[in-house]
């Protein structure tokens, strides 16, 4: 590893972080105006934030409209719903509660509301050209991290794929809030696969080809927070400093792979969560192990940090022992947060991985230390079902 400080340009939302800091929304919005909500189907609604929202913006005295249709994969299509109904409702900010689908949702329908454009669709391939109104993030889940970052992943139907129909950093929130009590609220396996997208982002970066100094330094701290706490995240949900500490884990991972970049995983999981319907974490902390295999002849060093940071049982080990010890630790984490080992428990077969392997580009595959040609996807692919 060099000493070297790396270059970079950093890019953020301005951030507020800890319990009960969704109180503070409606200050932060008072000089913005009129909100439109965009959530789920009924979790927040369930859980009472939701109403909370409305509420903390009445005190205020703005309006806000509810739009609460966006499912864990969401189209253009509902981009385009979504977007006609804010239009409507002429809105002066765009406020997202829920996961990184709702957030991801969002950044498009606030960055392009005062484009020259009737649809989200019909600007996809262009450029901006006009300031958006401010969107403010509210993740539900600790794990996308998409409340810091720059891009929409998008389910597009007519092109039979999932991938970043927009990445621009005038998507990027103006405002993020972080409560850990919203995230409470989120079931075991939720926990363990978003918990598993977050420190997957925070590894990928860590290693990436355009990771720098700051984001070495934020993704490193992200594996070892979410390392060690995302076990008894997973068993025992509502104890609020575990999820704190998951909260800011996803937080920083998300600020690191926004600004350093991810790799093969990323890659490879959104061709198969399309193809396959298969969540996105549950499928990136599958792949985790054998793409670290992978690379880890490249990343030894990096790897063998990350023993440490984890209190492996480092004393008189190799860098190579180093390495494989963090490469079993997350292979024993999978298994004891109950998440698929294999692809086949996915009902992915062998004769699906030349589809999966087409579908695989991006500036994620390019972005990983070794080269991963399609021969050596497909073969990754193999010993991973």
């Amino acid at each position: 590893m060099s000493n070297q400080i790396i270059g970079f340009t950093f890019r953020s939302p301005t951030i507020i972080f800890g319990r009960n800091s969704l109180e503070s929304l409606g200050s932060e919005v008072r000089d913005f105006g009129d909100a439109l909500l965009v959530t789920g189907k009924s979790a927040m609604k369930k859980a009472g934030f939701t109403d909370k929202i409305i509420d903390l913006l009445k005190k205020e005295k703005l309006n806000t409209y509810l739009f609460d249709k966006i499912d864990p994969e969401p189209t253009v299509d509902i981009l385009d719903e979504c977007f006609q109904f804010a239009r409507d409702c002429n809105v002066s900010c765009v406020i997202g509660l829920g996961g990184g689908s709702v957030l991801d949702a969002v950044k498009p329908i606030a960055a392009l509301y005062r484009e020259n454009i009737s649809t989200v669709s019909e600007f996809m391939g262009k450029k901006f050209t006009k300031p958006g109104i401010p969107f403010i993030a509210i993740p539900s889940t600790s794990g996308t991290g998409s409340e810091v970052t720059k891009n929409s992943v998008i389910r597009v139907k007519k092109e039979g794929r999932k991938y970043s129909i927009f990445r621009d950093p005038s998507m990027i929130a103006k405002i993020a809030i972080l409560d850990p009590y919203i995230t409470a609220t989120m079931p075991p396996r939720i926990t363990a696969a978003s918990g598993m997208d977050a420190l997957v982002q925070a590894i990928e970066c860590f290693v990436s080809l355009k990771a720098n100094t700051l984001s070495d330094l934020l993704s490193l701290n992200a594996i070892e927070i979410l390392g060690k706490n995302l076990k008894q995240a997973v068993t025992d949900g509502q104890n609020i400093d575990v999820r704190e500490k998951m909260a800011y884990g996803s937080l920083i991972s998300g600020l690191a792979f926004s600004n350093g970049g991810l790799g093969a995983i990323h890659g490879l999981a959104h061709p198969i969560g399309f193809q396959h319907n298969a969540p996105h974490g549950v499928i990136c902390a599958l792949l985790l192990p054998h793409i670290m295999e992978f690379n880890k002849d490249i990343c030894k060093e990096k790897f063998a940090l990350i023993a440490e940071k984890l209190d492996l049982d480092i004393k008189n080990k190799s860098i190579q022992e180093r390495t494989d010890l963090v490469i079993n630790f997350i292979k024993n984490l999978i298994e004891e947060i109950n998440l698929p080992t294999k692809l086949i428990e996915l009902n992915i077969k062998k004769s699906d991985i030349p589809d999966i392997v087409k579908d695989t580009k991006g500036s994620s595959l390019n972005a990983n230390p070794r080269k991963a040609t399609p021969e050596f996807l497909t073969e990754i692919l193999i010993n991973a079902l």
